[in-house]
């Protein structure tokens, strides 16, 4: 028996475009600037297929084992990973997987008719009126074969996919005919059975893949339009019936085809037309009295008020659709965020040959920003409005960039943002260093309302600089965030170094400051985040790392799911064992230290990965003023800070760090930093090996804002600041402590933290100790003299009990407390080097007898030490 299923798949508008033969090309170095796609979600990297002609271009990927687009994204081999059309490329596809996923392709080869094609060593070529890529997964027992062929004609403006089954064995398998489009977060997937369609449409950023079956019906089809998780794989059936198992020696075939569309209603009135329905072409142009509005969001209703599918008009202020000729009676409601909403009639006559509909829409208000610094010249900033009596605006979603939600992100301080006419109230901030300016604007409509006025830095952090170890765009493959708006939020939250970390990808942020012509303002270096399971555990950032764009991961190490030491040690010696930062991410410490599978019985856990540890993140940080809230459930990595204080206790000298792990940019960026000592205070000139020297030896603060500094003096013996040792022979010393704050939260408290336990008599609290505490920038200076009896490590922490970070951090952490922890410094009483004390605070934690030393990995711990900064 053979069955063969025929699918058809559609786009957009059918209007006719110039021709271009269909080409096969293996992407290069040299050919890669013209012939691969672009797109937020793009892919490629050398050595996939580019199949093209004049109007559609997409990606497949090379058929290897290795083959991954990110770290979600996974054996993406034989399958498409980019997909736009030629004059709009805009590619927003993770992976179009045929037969969902569940076939591994090994093997490609390439054919033309009318033209040529050729294959050397896996590069396929070819070249004609129709191209074919052909990829085979290998034989397996109990298994169908698969083969998935990528057709291209010239003029076609799909991609038909042609996939076979075949049983060469001598029993029945069972056979699922299946596909799976991933499309992530903010597409929405639906069936329409009256039309036999499926698909995914992303309606912020323009971008629709569909599905049409013509002799065959999807599985379990409903009765109406019926949305569904946009990860579900869709499964197809025959009209003569489902096919569940695949006799031996037979074959099932199915024939789709699949393209990319600029909106829903593009793609849904393509379907119309592919199942034979009258259409006709409809075109609607938004317009205010200035001229074209791009952006308008039209949405078409039919006869019943229900809603039909909806897109976006383009620079020209365009929209151009077809419609069924099903109804008379259509709708459409164009409408604008900043100019408002009007509703226009489809009226589709039977004689009609086309349809055009002008909407006039009011002008917008218009917000002029000129944000200055001190001296009058141009500063980043992030601007929020609030609407008084009116909504807030929302200019776009939080994966999007440069205006996002309520938010404006400007690199000079210089903008113009339309928005609806009304009162705001206006936040404009950069960062902790800088006081927060609060106004009022009122805007009214087809008018401009200046927003001038200037940012005053108040905190004095000479020698020290602010970074953010750890944050995600979508190259990680768990998010969507574009990478443009990242690198806009770390920059206007004055996040001065920020490695790129992307999950399992060394990536870059460089292309984006210079894009935005910033990069005397933000140092940075390409990294990652080697991201395994078993989670947490295996979860590692790593900078500077060598990228090489447009590989596989970037050039970067695989995971190792198996053995997390195996892991962690590959990354420390990457690049020839070349000096970086191997950071823990938010473990389960319990977990590392004594008890892998967490089952509260010690077993050794994966302690020797703290042989290649550089840094361990230690937040929430405001859980070192709770020990009582420690969980006992060894499962769980809560109170992370308090157990890093157990292990420093145990010998182990590793310092904490605190990062946002930020995936959006709608305030994902500088609510948590660590203040680094440097050489120098200019973003410009900054040394990636200072910053690697300065963290891995624990010369850090970490802070959700406030800037806490820290030395410790011995009288004719020197000082030390976090991370140094210094000599004590008496016991005695200063500790010269200095909090600084901006205008928009307040410390209210300081705690020496002496081997982990808070000391009561170095407690200072605003209430008990007002003397020392103020209201300007300075919030608390204070010489403290300390005594000591034995070896101990000083830990500092400051926190405004009362305060919150409010609302220039955003609604997810305005609650959030103010607080810094410096890194302990470690003071030898005794003379012979200093020695921790192996109180483990009175909570149970499984560990080893002898700590596992710094393993040589470009650098050790145990580096000289420099005078604080």
């Amino acid at each position: 028996m053979s069955v063969r299923l025929s699918l058809t798949a559609f786009c957009v508008l059918c209007l006719p475009l110039t021709g271009r033969a269909a080409e096969v090309v293996t992407i290069s170095v040299d050919n890669a600037a013209e012939v691969a796609p672009t797109g937020k979600e793009a892919d490629w990297i050398y050595g996939d297929y580019v199949i093209r002609n004049g109007r559609t271009v997409a990606v497949i990927a090379r058929p290897v084992a290795t083959r991954n687009a990110n770290m979600t994204v996974r054996g993406v081999g034989g399958c498409i990973i980019d997909l736009t059309e030629q004059e709009r490329p805009n590619d927003q596809l993770s992976c179009f997987y045929p037969a969902a996923g569940l076939a591994a392709f090994r093997s490609a080869q390439v054919s033309a008719s009318g033209g040529s094609a050729s294959s050397t060593d896996g590069d396929l070529t070819a070249r004609g009126q129709r191209v074919v890529v052909e990829c085979t997964t290998e034989p397996a027992a109990g298994k169908p074969q698969i083969t998935v062929a990528y057709e291209l004609a010239d003029g076609d403006d799909f991609l038909t996919v042609t996939t076979n089954w075949k049983n060469s064995g001598a029993v029945a398998i069972p056979v699922e005919l299946t596909d799976r489009v991933r499309a992530d977060r903010s597409f929405d997937a639906a069936i329409d059975p009256a039309a036999n369609v499926a698909w995914w449409d992303d309606e912020w950023f323009g971008q629709t893949f569909a599905i049409l079956p013509t002799d065959a019906r999807f599985r379990d089809a409903p009765t109406a339009l019926k949305p569904f998780p946009n990860r579900d794989a869709v499964g197809y059936e025959p009209a003569t019936g489902a096919i569940r198992e695949l006799p031996p020696g037979d074959t099932v075939t199915l024939v789709r085809r699949i393209f990319a569309a600029p909106s829903l209603l593009a793609a849904r009135g393509t379907a119309a037309r592919l199942a034979g329905q009258k259409t006709l072409p409809v075109v609607v142009i938004a317009k205010d009295p200035a001229g074209p509005v791009t952006g308008a969001f039209v949405t078409v209703f039919d006869t019943t008020g229900s809603r039909y599918a909806a897109g976006r008009t383009d620079a020209a202020g365009r929209l151009a659709f077809v419609l069924p000729r099903t109804a008379t009676d259509w709708k459409s409601v164009i409408r604008d965020g900043a100019r408002g909403t009007v509703e226009r009639p489809l009226a589709v006559a039977d004689d009609a040959a086309e349809l055009s509909v002008a909407a006039e829409l009011p002008r917008p208000g218009f917000v002029v920003g000129e944000i200055t610094d001190a001296s009058g010249g141009p500063i980043p900033c992030k601007v929020q409005f609030r609407g008084r009596g009116c909504p807030d605006p929302d200019f776009a979603p939080d994966s999007s960039d440069t205006a996002v939600r309520n938010l404006v992100y400007s690199a000079g301080g210089r903008f113009r943002q339309e928005i609806a006419p009304g009162t705001y109230e206006v936040v404009v901030s950069y960062g902790p260093e800088y006081d927060a300016v609060t106004t009022e604007i009122t805007v009214a409509r087809d008018a401009e309302a200046l927003l001038a006025l200037q940012l005053m830095r108040v905190v004095d952090t000479r020698g020290w600089i602010s970074s953010d170890f750890h944050s995600h765009s979508t190259p990680s493959g768990d998010n969507t965030c574009s990478q443009l708006g990242r690198v806009q939020n770390l920059l206007c939250e004055q996040v001065e170094f920020a490695p790129c970390t992307e999950h399992n990808r060394i990536s870059s942020y460089l292309p984006h400051l210079e894009r935005l012509g910033v990069t005397q303002l933000m140092a940075t270096c390409s990294g990652m985040e080697l991201t395994g399971s078993l989670l947490p555990v295996n979860h590692q950032n790593a900078f500077p790392l060598v990228e090489q764009p447009h590989t596989q991961d970037g050039g970067g190490p695989v995971v190792n799911n198996d053995n997390p030491v195996a892991q962690i040690e590959r990354l420390a010696l990457w690049d020839d064992g070349a000096s970086k930062v191997v950071q823990m991410n938010h473990p389960n410490l319990v977990q590392v230290l004594g008890d892998r599978d967490t089952d509260g019985t010690a077993d050794g856990g994966f302690e020797p990965m703290l042989g290649f540890v550089d840094l361990i993140e230690v937040h929430p940080l405001e859980d070192i003023f709770n020990p009582s809230a420690i969980d006992g459930d060894p499962r769980k990595r809560t109170h992370t800070v308090f157990r890093w204080l157990q292990m420093l206790n145990l010998g182990y000298r590793i310092p904490g760090v605190v990062n946002t792990d930020a995936h959006y940019s709608f305030h994902g960026s500088g609510w948590l930093r660590n203040y680094i000592a440097s050489p120098t205070d200019d973003p410009a000139k900054i040394r990636v090996e200072d910053v690697v020297e300065a963290s891995t030896t624990g010369r850090l603060v970490m802070t959700s804002g406030p800037f806490l500094e820290v030395r410790a003096v011995v009288d004719g013996a020197g000082e030390a600041g976090p991370g140094q040792s210094l000599a004590a022979a008496d016991g005695r010393l200063t500790l010269h402590v200095r909090v600084q704050c901006p205008n928009w939260f307040d410390i209210d408290r300081v705690q020496v933290f002496v081997n982990g336990r808070p000391e009561p008599a170095l407690n200072f609290t605003r209430r008990e100790q007002g003397r020392f505490f103020s209201r300007d920038a300075v919030r608390f200076e204070h010489a403290i003299p300390v005594r000591l009896e034995s070896d101990a490590h000083l830990v500092v922490a400051t926190v405004g009990e009362e305060s919150g970070l409010g609302q220039v951090m955003g609604p997810d952490h305005a609650k959030k407390k103010p607080i810094a922890v410096a890194n302990p410094i470690f003071i030898d009483v005794d003379g012979d080097g200093f020695q921790a004390n192996g109180d483990l605070l009175g909570v149970p934690l499984p560990h080893q007898l002898q700590p596992t030393g710094h393993r040589h990995h470009g650098h050790d711990h145990d580096a000289p030490d420099h005078a604080a900064q």
